[in-house]
């Protein structure tokens, strides 16, 4: 008996074991765009964007700005409420990213990592946090207070809500840039 137990406690911790070491990646986007500029009007012309799109997000932040090495760097949010778990106040929260930028004489390179999901942390029970967003939503990490199923789905919404204004702002970034290359 004890042979039988011992076997189907293996067979069960097995997957889990297996789990931590799948590659699991983080959500990230990147876009790379070439202009007919040199560093220092890219540079110019990138900060203006950036200032004109991801700075108008709730929260932005302009960490580095060093024109000399052409980088510049921002955090903003994304303000999430949840459609498909209503009434469930501890999603609501926001999605934290950073947005990095590399400019070289005719080419910018942005790179939007690190987004987190942070619940409400005023609500009685306390948030929810989801932590990173990964590419996979059956990748998404367990959290107390919802089960397997509502995290994947809550995770698939969230990175739906990140996706969608990630990219709306990466294509005026490069519109706002290319609008102002032209002479």
């Amino acid at each position: 008996m004890r042979t039988v137990i011992l076997f189907l406690f293996a067979m069960r911790c097995i997957p889990m074991l297996a789990q931590g070491s799948d590659g699991a990646t983080a959500l990230t986007f990147s876009r790379s765009v070439s202009v007919p500029l040199n560093g220092v009007q890219l540079y110019d012309k990138t900060l203006d964007a950036l200032n004109w799109t991801f700075g108008k997000e709730p929260g932005a932040k302009l960490v580095l700005a060093d024109r000399g090495s052409g980088t510049l760097e921002m955090s903003a949010r994304v303000n999430f409420r949840s459609v498909m778990l209503t009434g469930r106040e501890e999603t609501m929260g926001t999605i934290l990213y950073t947005v990095h930028v590399q400019v070289n004489a005719g080419e910018m390179r942005v790179v939007v990592s690190g987004l987190t999901h942070t619940g409400n942390r005023n609500t009685a029970r306390g948030g929810i946090h989801l932590g990173p967003l990964m590419r996979v939503d059956t990748d998404a990490r367990q959290t107390s207070g919802l089960g397997r199923t509502n995290v994947v789905r809550l995770h698939a919404e969230l990175r739906q809500v990140a996706s969608e204004r990630i990219n709306t702002l990466l294509q005026a970034l490069e519109a706002r840039v290319r609008a102002n290359a032209e002479p």
